[in-house]
């Protein structure tokens, strides 16, 4: 099984962490965005301009540097076999068969397991090749 080819590989790219966020990462820049909206109360006169000027800087450093951070700790990598997606991030692997695997419809990167959502943040490419190889093993083509 470990010498098994592959069809594609990806580690997370930084620019698609971008616009996919998962729940999770959505909570936490919320989190750190507010944080640092609470900070800032005490030190500027809430509708002046430096208090905007300042919100909108956090606001942009918040957005850029939590995907960047997510990425460097959790280092998330997907790969797809014929028969499975295997998702590894930090020290956790998990392997999930594609008969599990369907399209939840919301979003192209949002998938159901299981009956539960799960966000993958992978490229376009990614998802193309997994949407081929779940309509595959759905007709029973996957040999």
């Amino acid at each position: 099984m470990e010498n098994e080819i592959f069809i594609h590989q990806e580690k997370t790219f930084y620019t698609v962490l971008l616009y996919r966020k998962s729940k999770g990462l959505r909570l936490v820049e919320m989190g750190v965005f507010l944080v640092g909206l609470l900070t800032m109360i005490p030190f500027f006169e809430v509708r002046s301009t430096p208090f905007v000027l300042a919100l909108l800087g956090w606001s942009v450093a918040v957005m850029v540097g939590i995907p960047g951070i997510y990425r460097v700790i959790w280092q998330p990598m997907y790969t797809l076999y014929p028969d499975r997606l295997v998702i590894q991030t930090l020290q956790r692997r998990e392997e999930i068969p594609l008969s599990k695997v369907e399209s939840a419809h919301d979003l192209p990167y949002i998938y159901r397991v299981d009956g539960k959502k799960r966000f993958l943040l992978v490229s376009d490419s990614f998802l193309e090749s997994l949407n081929t190889q779940l309509e595959l093993v759905k007709r029973g083509l996957n040999g």
